[in-house]
């Protein structure tokens, strides 16, 4: 399966609990290009996904559109850095297919 775009997810203020992206359908292999874009800075990483906790590796991104590159996409988990929740949108393709262009 090449392109899935993700409903509205909600992510946690940066003291709120890591949250991992949404599933992906049954059978589909998890090494994708992951899009991921916010309106806020946000942090994205491979944090437990529903523990405050910074236990692996994170990094902070500025609001806007941010490719992750090709990641096991079951790993990630984000959350806001500020002080509220926000929305975000992501978006993931398979390697073997094109990604999106431009912004």
């Amino acid at each position: 399966m090449g392109a899935i775009f993700a409903d509205v997810v909600g992510m946690n203020s940066r003291t709120g609990n890591w949250v991992a992206l949404p599933a992906l359908p049954a059978g589909v292999e998890p090494m994708r290009e992951v899009i991921i874009s916010a309106v806020a800075a946000f942090r994205v990483g491979t944090c437990t996904a529903g523990q405050n906790t910074e236990d692996s590796g994170w990094f902070l991104l500025d609001g806007g559109r941010h490719s992750l590159g090709v990641v096991n996409y079951n790993t990630i988990t984000v959350r806001a850095s500020g002080t509220a929740g926000q929305s975000f949108f992501v978006f993931s393709v398979s390697p073997s297919d094109e990604g999106p262009e431009g912004n």
